[in-house]
């Protein structure tokens, strides 16, 4: 080797993630026992009081203690120690104030760096404060930064690469239909974006005061390339992992039996939660963008203030002028970089030749009304199949009560369970039902269909009538199937007053 410090490189970074667990051994060597005299792990209590905390931010409990940590602790360890409730709390306040230490939040490590030849000092925030209940005297904490890094730790990636494997684990809990797991992988996808937010902020500080010098800046500059490659990337796994849960949502959508019920619900659930932590990620990368170009201006700014500390006027362009006879040439030269550019506004001739806007202002553009016309024919197919599912409800409906004066939905639907009972799983055949109740009476002639525009979806139902329909409301409220409720409708071919 020909530098023997090369290995040394990145001393300190190493010794910080040496020093991370360092209050677990700290635990370790600590000696406790339980009522039968058994040793007590109190480096696994330690561990437990992270994952307990940690669990909490998933769910966004902000108002957790250490007797909350306690009263789960103690449901863990019953098998294994003999502990009271107060010696469970006990255990945990000692756990605490190692992680966060009473005198203040930080916890301190020293170490010789080898490196920069001198001792120096690393602080740690595991524990954070979160909320105080001024009526019960009562502190919550939630997990700081260096507490979530020391969770992710006890897993065997790093810490760049976070989300990418939460997004490649998301992928293989999907497909092995674990929904449950599905979710709280998005959980934790989200704490891992949030902590991506609040290191960019930091590194826009640090940017900020570091920048001294064009290597420095290249240095920054190659670590905003990668950071966006790698955003970029995520961004794209994102994407697919939302068509790849559309797809999923569809197939239950038809199938919709009893038991793909709560399936779906959680599908449409898990969609939510990730295009929430998508929308959040597409924010980092406009962000870390912006960041880029702070690097550009703070390097501009700090070379400009360098030049303005180490630039004297009065000796580097005065002097020359008082001390020295200069000819006019070289003074030109002298002051060129200090004066402005000479600017000349003209006209030219060669504007005649550019491109010439033709087109009046009253003019439709053509691909607008291409577009237009196009959406007019795909509402017009939707509204001729709606039509043609009316009709057909409309013809059950008049053979069901042709031979009755009045009769129920109630009694309708009894029938259909036995002849047709795929209806009853339509959603239209409730719009059908709703709007039926709506424009009661219903009434067969082509002129009202004509005048009322909100009649068109009846525009083949309603012909078929032999004579007016009246619908009113009626009681109970229908269950009609696992995903559908209904009001019960009464119907008579004449008026009915007052309800059932």
């Amino acid at each position: 080797m020909n530098d023997p410090l090369h290995i040394l490189t990145d001393y300190k970074e190493r010794m910080r993630r040496i020093l991370l667990k360092e209050p677990l051994s700290e635990l370790a060597r600590k000696q406790k026992k339980d009522t039968n005299g058994i040793a007590i792990d109190m480096r696994m209590i330690g561990l437990f009081v992270l994952l307990y905390f940690f669990e909490m931010k998933l769910m966004r409990e902000t108002k957790v203690g250490i007797r909350e940590a306690a009263s789960y602790i103690e449901q863990l360890l019953k098998e294994t120690y003999i502990l009271s409730t107060d010696e469970v709390i006990d255990l945990l306040e000692e756990v605490k104030e190692v992680f966060r230490p009473a005198k203040g939040e930080y916890k301190t490590y020293s170490f010789y760096n080898i490196e920069s030849k001198k001792t120096e000092t690393i602080t740690f925030s595991y524990f954070k404060t979160s909320y105080f209940d001024v009526k019960n005297s009562r502190q919550y904490y939630e997990l700081d930064d260096d507490g979530l890094e020391l969770i992710f730790a006890t897993k065997e990636y790093f810490q760049e690469f976070q989300l990418s494997i939460h997004q490649l684990m998301l992928r293989k809990l999907l497909e092995k239909g674990e929904l449950q797991g599905a979710l709280r992988q998005i959980n934790e996808m989200r704490m891992d974006v949030e902590q991506l937010h609040d290191r960019i902020e930091k590194l826009s500080l640090e940017v900020k005061r570091n920048i001294i010098n064009l290597e420095i800046q290249q240095k920054y500059m190659q670590l905003f390339e990668d950071r966006n490659y790698r955003i970029a990337h995520e961004n794209e796994e994102f994407e697919q992992l939302h068509a790849f849960i559309i797809s999923m949502r569809k197939m239950n959508e038809s199938k919709m039996t009893t038991e793909d019920q709560e399936a779906y619900r959680l599908l449409v659930k898990i969609e939510d939660s990730l295009m929430a932590v998508h929308a959040k990620h597409k924010e980092l990368l406009t962000r870390s963008l912006h960041l880029r170009e702070e690097v550009l201006e703070a390097a501009e700014q700090s070379l400009y203030t360098i030049g303005l500390d180490h630039f004297n006027i009065d000796q580097e362009i005065v002097s020359e002028f008082v001390t020295q006879i200069l000819p006019i040439e070289r003074m030109k030269g002298v002051l060129a970089p200090f004066l402005s550019m000479e600017r000349y506004e003209a006209w030219s001739l060669f504007t005649i030749f550019a491109p010439q806007q033709w087109r009046k202002e009253y003019e439709i553009d053509r691909k607008h009304y291409i577009s237009q016309v196009v959406e007019q024919e795909e509402k017009e197919k939707y509204a001729e199949h709606v039509r043609r599912q009316f009709q057909i409800y409309m013809e059950r409906l008049i053979v069901f009560g042709q031979s009755r004066e009045q009769w129920t939905l109630e009694h309708w639907i009894d029938a259909m369970n036995k002849d047709e009972k795929s209806f009853l799983q339509k959603e239209s055949f409730y719009y059908f039902l709703t709007l039926c109740h709506q424009k009661s009476p219903l009434q067969g002639t082509e002129k009202e269909i004509v005048e009322e525009h909100s009649l068109h979806f009846f525009a083949k139902a309603l012909p078929q009538l032999p004579k007016a329909l009246h619908i009113i409301e009626a009681q109970p409220i229908l269950r009609v199937t696992e995903r559908y409720t209904m009001q019960n409708l009464q119907f008579s071919w004449k008026g009915v007053e007052g309800y059932v």
